[in-house]
């Protein structure tokens, strides 16, 4: 009478497994996951594990594989728990979907030393906008490798959670364009899947634009091909110190904000293939500086050794946008700002902030003005956190990850890893990223947020 429920119920239809000797238990995706413990009726815990009463018994779960049945005796799928009278049913959800996942490693390099040009979006114009210009230095850029074409042609991307369109450099850019003509450059005579479209496009920033036509081809990523995806060849780059960085193009991985007329980008697009099961990515972000692996991009789920506790889980606050609403900023026993939007944006490297919230914050840390500098004190251990409060949850940043040392003169200085914006929005940037592992669900449009292991490899 402890059966399942209903014996010989259907779980699941075709799906890629992976035999791992290294894997201890069975794992499953999260939907089948959730299913199987629904019908045996455990309790799932936060730390994502089902209880029942070691007395209590389910049955035999049949896998056919190449039209053979295999059996895993119902009372194989429990482990009993020293002393208690519980036991943990062994098919457990690893953070990322069996054969349905796609796993990009990001690389990091600190940019050039010098003037630097940060940027933050203005959503509300039919153009992307970018217009924030500041001088600073050990700043880290984050890139992926995709490749586009048949054979494959490779390059080095930033995955921009800011925006939607994706573009690369042409092979048909000037001579004397130099920001073009030291990148890879995407080359449609050597592609037997390019497909011409033809329309131009201009995207401009404060410090400069891309300008080009488009076309469609297959991109590669993480051995999975997404056909059909149209994308900019950029004949001019100009300007924003393009001719320094370590990447060739750019990824959107927005929603759709700005996306050209009559196309899918590139996030709608890998859901509509079905290349991964759920609609969902995360982003963990580490701190090196030379050409190390700095995190991992990860689409169709998440990676749970990368964060402490549970994702805190946020509705987007602004439609097509991966935005979040603050409640409230405070630092030490100063509330520095109220109620208000903020975009999460792996293509900006601080945090950004409207000019009342930012003089708010440098009253509140008592900082001085310095031959152009906001400095301040360089002990760190004695400036208080920034907590920023998200959906009823504080997130801190701390003085670890919003002071930067410079050298000025020959002299080191600490400034803020924070700058001020003409805007009504936070952009929460890298500085943010690198403490917390964030999720971005498509589906329920939600982003979840949780602390970041900093060992995590």
């Amino acid at each position: 009478k402890n059966q399942v429920p209903i014996p010989g119920t259907k779980v699941s239809g075709s799906i890629p497994a992976i035999v791992d000797p290294g894997t201890s238990l069975l794992t499953a995706p999260t939907k089948l996951y959730n299913r199987i413990n629904k019908i045996i009726g455990c309790t799932e815990t936060s730390s994502w594990e089902c209880w029942m009463k070691c007395s209590k018994r389910i049955a035999d779960l049949t896998l056919v594989i190449a039209g053979k049945k295999f059996v895993i005796y119902g009372h194989k799928m429990k482990m009993k728990m020293l002393r208690t009278w519980f036991a943990l049913l062994a098919v457990l959800e690893i953070i990322f979907v069996s054969g349905s996942m796609l796993k990009v490693p990001l690389y990091v390099r600190k940019k050039f030393n010098g003037s630097e040009r940060f940027f933050a979006r203005n959503l509300t114009k039919e153009i992307e906008t970018l217009n924030l210009a500041l001088q600073t230095h050990q700043n880290l850029e984050y890139y992926g490798t995709i490749s586009m074409g048949t054979p494959r042609q490779n390059f080095s991307v930033i995955f921009d959670t800011g925006s939607s369109n994706t573009w690369l450099p042409s092979s048909n850019c000037p001579k004397s364009n130099s920001a073009c003509q030291n990148h890879k450059q995407y080359d449609s005579s050597r592609s037997s899947s390019y497909i011409p479209d033809g329309r131009n496009f201009t995207l401009r920033y404060g410090s400069g634009k891309v300008v080009g036509y488009l076309s469609k081809d297959t991109l590669q990523l993480a051995g999975a091909n997404l056909p059909g995806i149209i994308f900019g060849e950029s004949l001019f780059l100009q300007h924003f110190a393009f001719d320094s960085v370590r990447f060739d193009g750019l990824v959107g991985l927005g929603l759709g904000v700005l996306a050209w007329a009559n196309t899918t980008p590139f996030l709608p697009l890998l859901c509509a293939k079905r290349l991964v099961e759920e609609c969902i990515f995360s982003v963990h972000l580490r701190q090196h500086s030379g050409n190390f692996l700095g995190g991992e991009l990860l689409f169709g789920g998440f990676d749970k050794s990368k964060f402490e506790g549970i994702l805190h889980y946020v509705p987007i606050s602004r439609s097509n946008t991966w935005s979040l609403e603050i409640t409230n900023t405070i630092v030490g026993k100063t509330q520095i700002g109220g109620r208000i939007n903020a975009i999460l944006d792996t293509g900006t490297s601080l945090v950004l902030l409207p000019q009342g919230t930012y003089d708010n914050l440098l009253k509140a840390l008592s900082a001085k003005l310095e031959n152009g500098y906001n400095v301040l004190t360089c002990k760190k251990e004695s400036l208080p956190d920034i907590n920023i409060a998200i959906g009823g949850k504080v997130f801190p940043l701390t003085s670890n990850e919003y002071l930067i040392e410079i050298t000025f003169r020959h002299k080191k200085i600490c400034v803020l890893a924070i700058a001020p914006i003409k805007m009504s929005f936070w952009v929460l940037g890298d500085v943010f990223l690198r403490r917390y592992y964030t999720v971005y669900d498509a589906t329920d449009k939600r982003i979840g947020l949780a602390k970041a292991v900093r060992s995590a490899g």
